[in-house]
């Protein structure tokens, strides 16, 4: 991964993990590890286009991560603590 791609990856995750809900942040993590193995051998315009829709998801997951913290939701049996 080149760098660019690689700080996606691992601003995808972060903000993937500041999801309050148990549920949608393992759907997020999920999601992110599948994108990136899908898209690994994307190489040219292809390339830069996956990461400018990587960026629209990042973009989306932060908001995500602020609904969650405005409207928090019980913690869920599989969550210790």
């Amino acid at each position: 991964m080149t760098s660019p791609q690689l700080s996606l990856f691992r601003s995808l995750l972060r903000e993937a993990s500041k999801v309050d809900n148990y549920n949608f942040r393992s759907y997020a993590h999920r999601r992110v590890k599948a994108g990136f193995l899908a898209n690994r051998n994307v190489q040219g315009e292809e390339a830069t286009a996956a990461i400018v829709e990587g960026g629209k998801q990042l973009e989306m997951l932060k908001r995500q991560a602020i609904l969650g913290q405005l409207y928090p939701s019980d913690r869920s049996v599989m969550e210790s603590n």
